[in-house]
């Protein structure tokens, strides 16, 4: 009985969200990366359905156009 009582309080307690963490940190490797890629590799595909594809990672880039 002791386990369920100790289960309903921490139902009760508000909990931090953490998916806005999460996508911000998500968001930031993401930049971090492409930023990285853009300085180091020099091997870019040629536009296909309008993004660009780096070989060596297979990161994809909008072309904005």
């Amino acid at each position: 009985m002791v386990k369920s009582v100790a289960g309903e309080a921490c139902l009760e307690t508000v909990m931090p969200s953490r998916s806005m963490t999460g996508s911000f940190w998500k968001t930031l490797r993401k930049r971090v990366a492409k930023s990285r890629c853009r300085l180091i590799h020099r091997s870019i595909s040629r536009p296909v359905h309008g993004k660009y594809r780096c070989w060596k990672c297979l990161q994809e880039f909008e072309t904005n156009w």
